[in-house]
């Protein structure tokens, strides 16, 4: 049904009240926000509103009325409302729902006026409106993304890691490969340190003191490992496990990852002792090679079981630090959290497949009884296959329980809030 000119008028009046006071609702967000951002677009947005204000003046003008001064009927509510929103993300709620009205206003009266001209300029507004509600809403999905990371929760870790595993898994071969011999290359630093530190006050791999003053210089390869972006073997049984166990990706990128960076750390591992071995026995000084000597007769003298389960431990251990690295946005504390872990495991004399190799392979140069089969039953067959149940089982798998339900009751508890907000703002302008 047509308006007649008088109604019309009417409601021009009406929505020019609104669109001054959108103006000033917008301007009073401005200072509350925190996020510049969102500052901007509201000066944005409120400018905008002030073109709508003044098109609709001229058209009540042109049908023969008078724009009249404001009586803000809805106003003082709303900047109640206002106030009483807590966040960022309250408000942009509000400013959705306020567009939204604009929206359903300006449609029912530009199919109603009974002048095209008017017509057509409410038509514009309402595509303006439109347009403000989607750019809130953009806002709004902007402002959660930024602010992600920054919850310190579970869910948040478990997202970091799924957008790394993605990218992860989505390597170039020779990209995965090399990253694997680096990673050793850098691992092997920290075992020699290790090795020269304990060469220093003992000599022995049963040698309490010896083992103790070694741990602490053992975390040397792993912080080197995480600063240059290498990778190990067992460092990717979490980041790139997430999205294969989560239906994002197909296991065979995880084989296919596994399998590369194994090979390339294994490589890394010969191609460092190689290196030695070329130079001498002189290359890495004096104070390793008793303890290497040493370390390698226990490593390969374990029962089958005992490096099992010692690896299971090392495979955790290394999973918590991958987690731990993530879950933290301090240097400081990722430092710590790395030196932490490998101090553990190298007090605890955990077994890592990639280091005990390359500790194994160093110990041969140095003259130590090692064949190809010994390693390969004594240690490469229980320590990578307890690294990954380690690593898999007792850290990845529970991290991923942890975050299935929490995620769920995460969606649902944003969705009854928003229905919350969304009833209360309506119900406080009477709509």
């Amino acid at each position: 049904m047509k308006y007649t000119i008088e109604k019309l008028l009417e409601r021009l009046q009406d929505n020019l009240y609104s669109e001054r006071a959108a103006m000033r609702i917008y301007w009073s967000q401005v200072d509350r926000v925190k996020d510049p951002d969102i500052a901007l677009l509201l000066r944005s947005i409120a400018s905008t509103e002030a073109h709508h204000a003044a098109l609709l003046a001229d058209r009540i003008r042109a049908l023969g009325g008078e724009p009249q001064g404001d009586t803000p009927y809805e106003e003082k509510e709303i900047m109640a409302l206002v106030e009483e929103m807590r966040t960022d993300e309250d408000l942009l709620r509000l400013n959705i729902i306020l567009e939204d009205m604009a929206v359903n206003s300006y449609r029912q009266d530009a199919m109603a006026s009974p002048d095209a001209e008017t017509a057509q300029v409410l038509e514009k507004i309402m595509v303006d409106e439109a347009e403000h509600s989607q750019r809130f809403l953009q806002a709004l999905f902007q402002l959660r993304e930024r602010h992600k990371d920054e919850e310190g929760d579970a869910l948040a870790v478990f997202t970091v890691a799924m957008e790394k595993g993605i990218k992860r898994l989505a390597r170039p071969w020779l990209e995965m490969f090399m990253s694997g011999v680096i990673g050793a290359l850098h691992v092997t630093f920290g075992a020699v340190a290790m090795a020269a530190a304990a060469g220093a006050v003992g000599g022995d791999a049963n040698h309490g003191g010896a083992l103790l003053v070694g741990a602490l210089f053992f975390p040397i390869g792993f912080v080197l490992l995480k600063l240059s972006q290498s990778e190990l073997f067992t460092e990717n049984f979490l980041i790139p496990v997430i999205p294969v166990i989560d239906g994002k990706e197909h296991p065979g990128l995880l084989a296919k990852l596994w399998g590369l960076t194994l090979l390339g750390n294994l490589l890394g591992a010969v191609i460092f002792a190689f290196v030695v071995y070329l130079g001498g026995k002189g290359v890495l000084g004096s104070l390793p090679s008793g303890y290497l000597l040493s370390l390698t007769h226990h490593k390969l003298s374990r029962p089958f079981m005992e490096t099992l389960m010692s690896a299971v431990f090392a495979g955790a251990i290394i999973t918590t630090m991958t987690w731990l690295v993530l879950a933290t946005r301090s240097d400081v504390a990722k430092l710590m959290a790395i030196w932490s872990c490998i101090f553990v495991m190298a007090v605890g004399s955990f077994t890592h497949v990639v280091v005990s190799t390359s500790e194994v392979l160093l110990g041969k140069v140095y003259g130590a009884q090692v064949t190809l089969g010994l390693w390969f039953s004594r240690l490469f067959l229980p320590a990578s296959l307890g690294n990954l149940l380690g690593g898999m089982f007792l850290i990845a798998l529970l991290h991923y329980l942890q975050v299935l339900h929490a995620r769920k009751e995460r969606s649902l508890y944003r969705r009854r809030r928003e229905a919350a907000l969304e009833k209360a703002i309506k119900e406080k302008l009477r709509l």
